[in-house]
């Protein structure tokens, strides 16, 4: 579950940021970058204006994408709907990719990370799962609002992490290369 949550708010981050970046004439330096997504955080989900977010503002917009991801409204999203909601939001260039290279289904891949009861489905709850944990971790004084202040900490700390991951992988990829170069016969 830790992986879902991690993966939808850099999901959420990288949108606001980017909109936050095409709104401005100029890009924020790498060290400002978490302030201007957590100010376009905030100003997107703060419905009632008061500085900060609250557990059920930042569920909303999930609620509302539920809703649109559930096509036949019976209160579930299935792999098929998942990957059906998927091919409509991401260029059809991707997805034919993302099969070259022998990737799951995405629609697979949702369910599979998000549902906690083992029923081959996705309910409200386990959907708004991630956004409960992001949000828990975000509020940091467990006030029960996450203000621009705590939501730039918070995306701070996930840009380190998942800088910190980017890491891993490229220091395993290049370990990888190298096993392969010493295996393979000098030409």
């Amino acid at each position: 579950m830790q992986r879902a949550t991690q993966l939808a708010l850099i999901a959420l981050c990288a949108g606001l940021a980017a909109h936050t970046a095409s709104a401005q004439s100029e890009a924020p330096p790498p060290g400002e970058q978490a302030g201007a997504a957590a100010k376009a955080f905030i100003e997107k989900l703060d419905t009632d204006k008061n500085g900060g977010i609250s557990l059920e503002e930042a569920t909303a917009p999930q609620k509302e994408q539920f809703t649109s991801n559930d096509k036949d409204g019976d209160g579930f999203i299935t792999a098929e709907e998942a990957s059906t909601a998927f091919a409509e939001q991401v260029p059809a260039e991707m997805l034919e990719a993302m099969k070259e290279r022998g990737m799951p289904d995405p629609g697979q891949t949702f369910v599979k990370n998000l549902d906690q009861n083992g029923d081959g489905k996705v309910d409200p709850t386990e959907f708004e799962q991630p956004t409960k944990e992001s949000f828990n971790a975000m509020d940091a004084n467990s006030d029960g609002a996450a203000d621009e202040a705590e939501a730039t900490a918070y995306f701070e700390e996930m840009r380190a992490k998942m800088q910190e991951r980017m890491q891993q992988v490229q220091e395993q990829m290049q370990q990888m290369q190298q096993m392969q170069q010493e295996q393979s016969p000098a030409e």
